[in-house]
C-alpha cells in the first residue's frame, strides 16, 4: 500500500466512524453526506487493492450503499419518487448480491437500471425545481450517490474484462453523472455500455435494452445459442437481461391514481382504493402493477437473450422429479407459432395439476375460432402487424391478465421446463405452438408457480378474460336443469357466455367405467339441441380419456344417422382420441357436480366498482349478528327498472387453502342506509370459500339498495373488489355512516342487572341521556349495543332525559325491538333540537352479568352522559309487608290510611326522603300508592309527598324526593291499595339523606 492509500484508508474508516455515530444519533441529513464521501473513498481504495482486501473492500461498500438507498429514501419529501426510489433501492441490493457472487454480466444490468432509477429523479427535481435548502441538499447527496454507484459499476466492469476495459481507457475516462445530464439527452458512457434516457418513455424496461447490439456483443461476448441452465440457479453462460415484475421499469404506483382498466372500462382510483391496490399488487412474493395504456409500447426488441429473473418458476414434485432442464421455446421449436392454430383440439395438460387453467384455456381459444374475434390473444405481447401474438427471439414477452380487480401486466421469459425425454413438463400444443405454454407461464407465475394445488375454471377464466364467473351447483336443491340449459345454449350461440364443467369425488372403478376423471375440470365446447337431444360437446384438458356413456363414441344406440348428420360426427370414425366428446344434458346433471359460466361484462352497458379492505380492527371476529362494522355500500339504478348483476372478488395475496367463507347479502327498504344486524332481506347470500361471489337482481328505478359484505369467521385483513354491471346507469357508493359517534362502555353487575321492562328492577339497568344542541337541525341515527357474552339485550329510549323508573309506551320514542343475542340496534328518527332523551340498556334477565359496548351516531352533535341510579348517595332500607283481604288493602275511595300497612319514621335533622312501593311476587299487579305524612299524636296530619294516581306498573310507584325532620315531628310511610280484596306481599324500599330510623306500625 503506497502512502496515498494508507492516508486514504485512514480518512476513509474515520469517515464511516462520524456517519455510524451520525445514524446512530437520527441525524440521518448528515449520515447521509458522511456515508456518501465514504462510499467515493472505498470506490477510489478499489483500485489500489486486489485478492481479499478487494473483495472486503467490496462488501464494505454494499453494506453502507444500501444504507444509503434507505436514507435517500427516508429523507425525500416528495411521494412521486418513492416508486423510483424503492425500485432503485432494490436493484442496488440485487446488484451488490449478484456483484459479489461474481456475476458481473447480471450486476452490471442491475446497476444501470437503478442509476437509471436515480437519473429519472434528477431530471424531475431539475423540472420542478426545489427552492427549499433541504431540497437542493438532498438532490446534491442524490448525485453524489448515482455518480459513486456508476464508478462501483464501472470497477466490476474492469475487473470482469480487463482486457476490454484496458483498450477502451485510453478513449475514454470513468463516466461521471452531472446536473445537466439530467435535463438533457443522456449517455452514460461505461466501457461500451450506453443508457439511453431521450424520447424513452417512463414504461420501458431500462435494465432490459440499456445499450446497442454492437456494444453489448463487444462487451459481453454476446452469443446467440442456447446454454444448457440449471433449474436452481436461473444464470446461463449466455447474456442476461433480468427483470421482473416487482421491480420492472415502469414506475411503481403514485398516489396520484392514473387511470386503469377495469374489466371494460377506465377508472381512476380515490386515495383508499390505491392503498388497496397498492397492497393487493403484491401476490405469492412479486409485484404485478395494474395496466396503463402505455405498457403496449413495452420494448421487447433485445441485443441478448432476456432472462425473467423470477421466470424458473416453482415445480411441483413430480415435475422435479422428471425435470432434466429449462429450454427456450426457440432451442425446442426453432420459430414456433403463437396461438397459431384453428380450436383446442391439439392442446394438451401435462404434469402441472391446472386442469381447470387448461379448461379455460381451451374454452378461450375455441371461442376465438368459432367467432373470429380475439379474446385472450389480444392479451399476449409482442404482437405482429395482424395484432396477434408473434414470437420474439429474444424470449421477452407480456400478458395482460385480469388479477384482483384490475387488469395487470405481467412479464416473462419463455424458458420452460423438459423432462428427461425432451418433452415438456407443462401445458403444450401436439403441433408445436407455444402460445398456451407462455400463457399457462403467465397465469402461474401469479399464481405461485407450476406447484399449483388447482382452482375452478371459472375463476380461472376470470382471470384470463375478465369475463363474469357464475357458479352453478348441480346437486344443490334450487338447481333448475332447463333454466340453465336455455342459458347456457342460447349463451354459447350468442357467444356471450364461456363454459366449463367439473366432476365432483367418485369412487375410481366407477370413474374408469364412465371414462371421466373424479375432481376434474373439463371444456365445453359447444351445447347444441338437435332431434329432441340436448347435447354438450365437451374436452378432457388431458388430451386423453373420453366419456363412454350415452351419446359417447363407444354409443352404438344413440347415434341415429339424422342425428350424425346434424353434427356431422361419426362415432366410427373417431379414432383420433383428444378427449373430445359428446355427452347428453341429463348425463351431465347426474354424473358432474358443477357447470361453471363465465358471462361476457360487454353485454351490460353500464358498470361500477369499488375496491376496499376489511381489516381485522372493523368489527367483531365473528359478525354473524353484528353488521356494524362490515363493509357496506349502497346501489342506486338510476334510469328505470334493470337487470343488475353484483359480483363481489376476494382479492389472492398468497395461493393456500381458502379458509375465507365470505357472503353477500342485499337488503331493499333501507333508502340506502347501513343494514346494523340480520333482519329481512332480499337476498341473503350463502356463506361460501369461493373467490368469487354473484348475485343477481332485477333494481328498481331510484330505489336504493344496501349490500353487506359479511364473512363467518375474520382470520386476517381481507380486500375485495365489489363491482355492478347494468344494462342502465348504476351508482355504488359506500354506504353512509352517521357524523358524529360516541363510545359508551359499561357493565351489567348485581346492582344493575334489572332484566326486561316486566321486571321490578327494570329501573336498576344502565341510563343515559342524550342531548340535542338547541341550534342543531332535525336529525336521525343509529344506537348499537354489543355484549361480551351471549346474553339477550334491548335497546329502549324515552323522551325527558331524566330517570326512567316506570316504562311508558307514551313515552317510548323506539325500541330495538325482540331481545337478541349479544348485539342489538335501535333506530332514531326525527330528534328534535334543544331536546333530551333517556337510553335504558338491558339484559332479559335480571342478574346476567356482562360487559357492554353502547355506540350512538347521529347526525348532528350531541353530549351523552350516564343518569345516576334512583336514591343514588342515599341510605336504603328495605321492608317487606303484606295486604290481607278485606282488613289492610282499605285505601283508595275509602281512605281508610289506618288500616294499611304503615311505617313510622323519626329523625333528628332535616333529611331528603323517597319511598318506592313494589309488588314484586304479586299474581296480578294491584294497583297500589305510596304516601308520607307529618304523624303528630297518632294522628296523620300533612302529606308531605304521594307516588300519585293508584298505578300497577311492575315497576311500582315511588314518591318524588322530599324533604322532612321537623324538630319533634314524627312521619308515617303508607302502603296502600285500591281494592278491598288484595292478597299480596309488598317491597318497601326508603331512601334517605341521613340516618333515620324506621319502624313498622301494627293493629
Amino acid at each position: 500500500m503506497t502512502d496515498s492509500g494508507a492516508s486514504l484508508y485512514a480518512k476513509t474508516t474515520e469517515l464511516l466512524c462520524q456517519a455510524v455515530a451520525a445514524d446512530t444519533l437520527h441525524r440521518y441529513s448528515d449520515a447521509l453526506g458522511l456515508y456518501n464521501n465514504a462510499l467515493k473513498s472505498i470506490a477510489e481504495l478499489q483500485k489500489q487493492y486486489t485478492g481479499h482486501q478487494r473483495t472486503q473492500l467490496e462488501s464494505k461498500f454494499c453494506e453502507y450503499s444500501g444504507r444509503v438507498s434507505v436514507l435517500l429514501q427516508q429523507l425525500s419529501d416528495n411521494p412521486a419518487y418513492f416508486g423510483d426510489l424503492d425500485k432503485a433501492r432494490v436493484g442496488l441490493n440485487a446488484a451488490h448480491k449478484q456483484h459479489l457472487q461474481g456475476c458481473v454480466d447480471a450486476a452490471l444490468d442491475l446497476y444501470i437500471g437503478s442509476i437509471g432509477c436515480y437519473q429519472r429523479i434528477l431530471r424531475q427535481t431539475k423540472s420542478a425545481g426545489s427552492d427549499s435548502t433541504k431540497g437542493k441538499q438532498w438532490r446534491r447527496e442524490l448525485l453524489k450517490f448515482a455518480n459513486t454507484c456508476l464508478k462501483e459499476a464501472e470497477i466490476a466492469k474492469q475487473t470482469a474484462f480487463p482486457a476490454t476495459a484496458s483498450s477502451e481507457s485510453a478513449h475514454s475516462e470513468s463516466p461521471t453523472l452531472t446536473a445537466s445530464d439530467a435535463q438533457s439527452t443522456l449517455q452514460l458512457q461505461m466501457s461500451g455500455l450506453s443508457l439511453q434516457t431521450n424520447g424513452e418513455p417512463d414504461n420501458t424496461c431500462r435494465s432490459e435494452h440499456t445499450s446497442t447490439p454492437e456494444s453489448r456483443r463487444n462487451s459481453m461476448h454476446f452469443t446467440p445459442q442456447y446454454q444448457h441452465l440449471s433449474p436452481g440457479t436461473g444464470s446461463s453462460n449466455t447474456s442476461t437481461s433480468s427483470t421482473s415484475n416487482a421491480h420492472s421499469s415502469r414506475d411503481t404506483m403514485t398516489n396520484a391514481s392514473p387511470p386503469y382498466t377495469n374489466g371494460t372500462h377506465t377508472e381512476r382510483l380515490t386515495e383508499d382504493e390505491t392503498r388497496v391496490v397498492r397492497i393487493t399488487s403484491h401476490i405469492n412474493g412479486l409485484t404485478f402493477l395494474p395496466w396503463l395504456e402505455n405498457d403496449k409500447s413495452e420494448n421487447f426488441v433485445m441485443p441478448s437473450y432476456f432472462t425473467d429473473k423470477d421466470g424458473l418458476l416453482t415445480l411441483s414434485r413430480k415435475q422435479q422429479r422428471k425435470l432434466w432442464q429449462w429450454r427456450r421455446a426457440s432451442h425446442l421449436y426453432g420459430h414456433p407459432q403463437i396461438f397459431g392454430q384453428h380450436g383446442c383440439g391439439h392442446i394438451v395438460q401435462e404434469t402441472v395439476t391446472d386442469c381447470s387453467f387448461v379448461a379455460a384455456l381451451c374454452v378461450s381459444v375455441e371461442y376465438e375460432h368459432r367467432f373470429k374475434r380475439q379474446l385472450i390473444t389480444q392479451h399476449v405481447y409482442p404482437k405482429g402487424r395482424n395484432g396477434m401474438p408473434e414470437f420474439n427471439p429474444a424470449g421477452k414477452y407480456m400478458v395482460k391478465l385480469f388479477v384482483n380487480g384490475l387488469w395487470r401486466r405481467v412479464v416473462i421469459d419463455d424458458l420452460l421446463p423438459v423432462g428427461e425425454t425432451g418433452k415438456l413438463l407443462c401445458t403444450y400444443s401436439v403441433t408445436g405452438d407455444i402460445g398456451q405454454s407462455l400463457m399457462e407461464k403467465a397465469f402461474l407465475k401469479v399464481m405461485g408457480g407450476y406447484d399449483f394445488p388447482g382452482s375452478n375454471a371459472s375463476t380461472d377464466l376470470h382471470v384470463l378474460t375478465g369475463w363474469i364467473p357464475e357458479h352453478v351447483f348441480v346437486q344443490d336443491q334450487a338447481f333448475d336443469a332447463e333454466r340453465t340449459w336455455t342459458r347456457m345454449h342460447d349463451g354459447l350461440e350468442q357467444g356471450s357466455v364461456l363454459l366449463t364443467i367439473a366432476t365432483g369425488e367418485m369412487g375410481s372403478d366407477v370413474a374408469a367405467s364412465l371414462g371421466l376423471v373424479p375432481s376434474h375440470a373439463y371444456a365445453v365446447l359447444d351445447a347444441r339441441e338437435v332431434c329432441g337431444h340436448q347435447l354438450l360437446r365437451v374436452k378432457n384438458p388431458w388430451n386423453s380419456l373420453r366419456w363412454t356413456g350415452a351419446f359417447s363414441h363407444a354409443d352404438q344406440i344413440s347415434w341415429t344417422p339424422d342425428l350424425m348428420r346434424a353434427l356431422d360426427y361419426d362415432p366410427k370414425t373417431e379414432h383420433d382420441d383428444q378427449g373430445i366428446f359428446w355427452i347428453d344434458f341429463a348425463s351431465v346433471c347426474h354424473r358432474f357436480d358443477a357447470i361453471h359460466l363465465n358471462w361476457n361484462p360487454r353485454v351490460f352497458a353500464h358498470q361500477a366498482s369499488v375496491h376496499f379492505s376489511w381489516n381485522m380492527d372493523m368489527g367483531p371476529r365473528q359478525a354473524l349478528h353484528d353488521f356494524s362494522a362490515n363493509p357496506q355500500y349502497t346501489l342506486v339504478a338510476e334510469h328505470g327498472t334493470a337487470e343488475v348483476w353484483i359480483l363481489l372478488s376476494k382479492h389472492l395475496l398468497k395461493t393456500e387453502e381458502n379458509v375465507d367463507f365470505i357472503a353477500l347479502h342485499v337488503y331493499d327498504n333501507t333508502n340506502g342506509r347501513r343494514v346494523y344486524e340480520p333482519r329481512a332481506a332480499l337476498h341473503i347470500g350463502e356463506y361460501v370459500n369461493t373467490q368469487h361471489v354473484l348475485v343477481q337482481l332485477t333494481a328498481r328505478q331510484g330505489e336504493q339498495y344496501t349490500l353487506v359484505v359479511a364473512q363467518r369467521e375474520k382470520t386476517k385483513p381481507l380486500h375485495f373488489t365489489l363491482r355492478a354491471l347494468s344494462s342502465t346507469p348504476v351508482r355504488l357508493v359506500q354506504a353512509p355512516v352517521p357524523m358524529y359517534c360516541e363510545d359508551v362502555t359499561g357493565q351489567w353487575g348485581s346492582a344493575s342487572a334489572g332484566g326486561n321492562t316486566a321486571s321490578p328492577r327494570y329501573m336498576d339497568n344502565p341510563q343515559f341521556q342524550i342531548t340535542i344542541p338547541p341550534n342543531a337541525p332535525l336529525t336521525s341515527g343509529i344506537i348499537t349495543l354489543e355484549t361480551a357474552h351471549k346474553h339477550p339485550i334491548n335497546i329502549r329510549v324515552f323522551r325527558g332525559g331524566f330517570l326512567v323508573t316506570r316504562v311508558l309506551e307514551i313515552n317510548t320514542v323506539a325500541t330495538s325491538g325482540k331481545y337478541r343475542s349479544q348485539f342489538c340496534t335501535c333506530e332514531l328518527e326525527a330528534l328534535e333540537p334543544g331536546s333530551s332523551y333517556t337510553v335504558v340498556v338491558s339484559t332479559f334477565e335480571p342478574f346476567m352479568f356482562s360487559r357492554f359496548k353502547l355506540r350512538i351516531g347521529l347526525g348532528s352533535l350531541f353530549t351523552v352522559a350516564p343518569i345516576a341510579r334512583e336514591g343514588a348517595g342515599m341510605r336504603m332500607r328495605e321492608l317487606h309487608g303484606k295486604w290481607m283481604p278485606g282488613s289492610e288493602c282499605v285505601g283508595g275511595p275509602d281512605q281508610s290510611y289506618h288500616k294499611c300497612p304503615r311505617f313510622l319514621v323519626r329523625t333528628e335533622c332535616e333529611t331528603r326522603v323517597l319511598a318506592r312501593l313494589q309488588t314484586p311476587h304479586a299474581k296480578s299487579l294491584p294497583l297500589v300508592n305510596v304516601s308520607v305524612y307529618e304523624f303528630d299524636d297518632a294522628v296523620l296530619g300533612t302529606l308531605c309527598a304521594s307516588s300519585g294516581s293508584y298505578t300497577n306498573s311492575p315497576q311500582g310507584v315511588a314518591t318524588r324526593q322530599s324533604t322532612i325532620g321537623r324538630t319533634g315531628c314524627e312521619f308515617l310511610v303508607v302502603a296502600s291499595a285500591w281494592d278491598h280484596d288484595v292478597d299480596a306481599s309488598f317491597v318497601l324500599y326508603f331512601y334517605s339523606e341521613h340516618t333515620v330510623e324506621v319502624t313498622p306500625l301494627f293493629y
